[in-house]
């Protein structure tokens, strides 16, 4: 038996087919583009990111305006904000721009409001950390020229136009890296593991090194010019009496703490060649027992009273034996502005000073003469330190009076 399909039939048939296939494609195809476009939008969030963004081109054509030779450096901090230095005139000029709306802005603009008193005083406490404070009272006061200057990594801020006395010669800028500041800041940094602030107390191979000493001390005003010294990034070495450690233990605390140098000057100012060689094994014991007794450490160095000494007592000490070669002799002219006019003319590379602390009038010289010391390139040191810059390690038994 054949079965016939009639043909109105047959045509029903064909259509539903078609139709349940079309159904199919369309359920597959809606299925696909769904899936299509969960992936388009996962791959625009990735395009979206910070990385992709693209620089507003009102900064390319301010960077391409600049004039040949001027244009020092241009940093994209994180697609956040474009940083440009350039130089006019001899002094740095720095622009901020906003990474994606081109607008110029200033250094306000990216830090916390809530966080700007913190971050200015952060700026001050480093400013103070690196250089003296006749120089960072005066770049705090903020009535020069400040250059903000972003970097990958740090902060630098450029200063003009300040009034310091003396004049300073050299540049004066300050470094400040991202981790000092991170948290007060409103855009992402790039922060370092490791980073070392600025510090003036720290030994500057550029500059030439000399070293200040004092005799005859603690006295009334040692504790003042142990503040001096610290106050204009100096350090020194101070050569005791040991008659005057009791009663002095907390200034001598204070000098040793602020990184000076303490070595002994005899007992009670007596010259050595009038001694016997036992009383002044004797009183040095006794002396050192003291001092260590005081500030946790014994006596570095020695020098005889008047410069005195032999070969006889070099071999009873046990420490190096310390000279001078410029003599203030401030125990005579006791005149602050001679003292600074006299060492000023004297002064050279590796010079070793001689000053008194228990007079009044050598520290006031010692407060005018540092300010002008730096200006000129010097760096204050201990004895200690002086011998190392110069490759000299100190011997016992061995007087120096020269470095260089």
């Amino acid at each position: 038996m054949k079965f016939k399909l009639k043909q109105g039939k047959f045509i029903n048939v064909f259509w539903t087919i078609i139709f349940g296939l079309a159904l199919i494609v369309c359920i597959f195809t809606n299925s696909y583009l769904h899936r299509l476009s969960d992936s388009y939008k996962e791959s625009t969030t990735v395009i979206k990111t910070d990385k992709n963004k693209e620089r507003n081109t009102i900064i390319d054509e301010y960077i391409k305006s600049i004039p040949e030779g001027l244009l020092i450096d241009v940093i994209n901090i994180k697609n956040s904000i474009t940083s440009i230095l350039l130089e006019e005139e001899g002094k740095y000029k720095s622009i901020l721009f906003d990474y994606q709306t081109g607008e110029e802005i200033n250094i306000k603009k990216i830090i916390k409001e809530e966080k700007e008193e913190e971050f200015y005083n952060k700026i001050r406490e480093l400013l103070y950390l690196k250089y003296p404070v006749f120089i960072a009272q005066v770049l705090d006061k903020k009535d020069g020229t400040d250059v903000y200057f972003m970097k990958d990594n740090e902060l630098i801020i450029y200063y003009y136009d300040y009034k310091i006395t003396p004049e300073v010669k050299e540049d004066l800028y300050l470094t400040i890296n991202y981790n000092e500041i991170n948290e007060y800041i409103n855009i992402s940094l790039n922060l370092d593991s490791e980073h070392q602030n600025e510090d003036g107390n720290m030994i500057n191979p550029a500059k030439k090194q000399i070293a200040i000493t004092f005799d005859d001390g603690p006295g009334n005003y040692t504790e003042e010019l142990v503040d001096i010294l610290k106050d204009n990034k100096a350090r020194s070495t101070f050569f005791i009496l040991g008659i005057n450690i009791i009663g002095h233990e907390e200034v001598l605390k204070k000098s040793f703490a602020n990184g000076n140098e303490i070595g002994y000057h005899s007992y009670n100012h007596q010259n050595f060649l009038r001694q016997e060689i036992d009383e002044i094994i004797v009183e040095f014991n006794k002396s050192n027992e003291e001092l260590i007794a005081a500030i946790g450490s014994g006596f570095t160095l020695i020098r005889p009273p008047y410069g005195s000494i032999n070969e006889k007592i070099k071999e009873s000490l046990d420490l190096p034996i310390i000279l001078w070669n410029i003599d203030t002799e401030d125990w005579r002219y006791k005149d602050p502005d001679y003292l600074v006019k006299y060492v000023l003319e004297n002064v050279k590379e590796d010079s070793i000073i001689l000053f008194h602390d228990i007079h009044k009038t050598s520290v006031e010289a010692i407060e005018k003469l540092l300010p002008y010391l730096y200006v000129d390139g010097y760096q204050l040191v201990t004895i200690s330190d002086l011998a190392n810059n110069n490759g000299i390690t100190l011997e016992a038994h061995k007087s120096y009076r020269y470095f260089s």
